[in-house]
């Protein structure tokens, strides 16, 4: 009896050893890194490097592409639907950006390829886009898709025609089949 307390009594003591080094390893900065940097690139195969926190605050830098002219010269991430895009904003905007025209969809090809949000460590890329799956597909979506390849901006014809086309996706939002699909 005596045996089996002694044996019992051991091994509680190196499971209680064993749980707090996976606590430990748990809890170390290198297990749960809060930043996590990456290569984005958007429909328009412009390229940017991203800091991101996994609440989804990320310090934008294009790389290389065209880049956008006039007062739109700072970057910031659209999360205004089910797809997450790149958006050309004024320096010093706070606000995002002026219109749906300036953001295009970002593309994957896998969850590491998009930028984290809701605490996860890596966005979610379904059907080679970067996608928020508890969102619904909203208009700014479909404006995105439809100026998809179009270059950068909402000012020439055809960006004129794609961007109206995508704005009346109707409801529930349904991208127009002239669009890219998402």
């Amino acid at each position: 009896m005596i045996a089996g307390i002694r044996t019992w009594s051991a091994t509680r003591e190196r499971v209680t050893r064993l749980s707090l080094l996976a606590l430990a390893l748990l809890t170390s900065p290198a297990a749960c890194k809060n930043t996590s940097e990456r290569q984005l690139m958007d429909t328009e195969r412009r390229h940017f490097y991203a800091k991101c926190q996994r609440s989804g605050e990320c310090e934008l830098r294009q790389t290389s592409g065209d880049k956008r002219t006039g007062n739109k010269t700072a970057l910031s991430l659209s999360r205004a639907g089910r797809l997450v895009g790149m958006c050309d904003v004024a320096a010093g905007s706070s606000s995002g950006p002026e219109s749906p025209g300036d953001c295009r969809a970002l593309v994957c090809q896998s969850d590491a390829d998009c930028p984290p949000a809701h605490d996860l460590k890596d966005g979610v890329c379904l059907n080679s886009l970067c996608v928020d799956p508890a969102q619904a597909l909203v208009p700014n979506d479909s404006v995105m898709l439809c100026l998809a390849g179009t270059g950068l901006g909402n000012e020439q014809p055809r960006q004129i025609e794609r961007y109206a086309l995508g704005l009346n996706c109707g409801t529930p939002c349904k991208v127009p089949a002239l669009c890219r699909q998402p």
